[in-house]
């Protein structure tokens, strides 16, 4: 073998023209995501609830020459993770990355938590995940291949007084893409769970008492690691990542 093929074959994967789905893309992590992805040359689809905000983050994106759009989606609904896909196959003719990022966060003890609230974290994080992956995966398996990326939290493997539908629904979620990787590995997709520490987001907003700031994660720290996965030379897969901050545990 020449030293120029076997430097070819490490070469790190090209995202120019790709499309890419990213799930709870109008804020905090979902968008950073979003923008480095189409800062590094993908046409990225947008996912979220809020109308709204999520067209302005399609808009802030498409204003920087990229390639956006926003697909208003309910991740832990059928018709509407369906429309999802259809609009993004429909719009760029395939799928070649999909990053699961949407989840929401109550909390609260066991003895006092609402079963309600409980199946809104499960579904929102796990449910959410599954149908994703479900109705990505027919496309992905048609182009030959792809990525899927499942931002997940360290909660799948620490457990948090006053988070049990959240560590369980971020357990549950962990154990899915692992299932996943192992049913798609010899089909050329290459499946990845990133566990992030304590994020600066949004996500914390309701919640009255929460980590230092200062001292958490930025969004775009873990936006970094997603496209460096994605860009990685093909033959090779990251199953997984913890990113923590400096100080871990806050």
């Amino acid at each position: 073998m020449s030293t120029q093929s076997s430097i070819n074959e490490v070469q790190p994967y090209s995202l120019e023209g790709k499309v890419a789905i990213v799930t709870g893309a109008s804020k905090g992590i979902g968008k950073a995501i979003a923008v480095d992805l189409a800062d590094a040359g993908a046409k990225v689809v947008l996912a979220a609830r809020s109308l709204n905000v999520v067209e302005q983050a399609a808009v802030d994106i498409r204003e920087t020459g990229a390639e956006a759009i926003a697909v208003p989606t309910d991740v832990t609904d059928v018709t509407a993770v369906k429309n999802l896909i259809h609009t993004t196959v429909d719009t760029y003719q395939n799928i070649d990355i999909l990053i699961n990022n949407a989840g929401n966060g109550i909390f609260g003890t066991v003895d006092e938590f609402d079963p309600a609230d409980w199946d809104s974290v499960v579904n929102s994080n796990m449910k959410g995940v599954f149908l994703c992956v479900k109705y990505a995966l027919p496309h992905l398996l048609a182009n030959g291949g792809g990525q899927i990326i499942n931002v997940l939290s360290v909660a799948a493997k620490v457990a948090f007084p006053a988070s049990s539908a959240y560590c369980a629904a971020k357990a549950g979620a962990l154990a899915l893409t692992k299932v996943i990787a192992t049913e798609v590995r010899n089909k050329n997709i290459r499946v990845t769970a990133i566990l992030p520490g304590s994020v600066e987001t949004p996500f914390w907003d309701d919640i009255p008492q929460h980590p230092d700031f200062e001292k958490m994660l930025k969004p775009e720290h873990v936006s970094n690691v997603v496209l460096s996965i994605c860009q990685q030379p093909l033959g090779m897969v990251t199953e997984e990542v913890v990113v923590m901050p400096p100080l871990g545990i806050l």
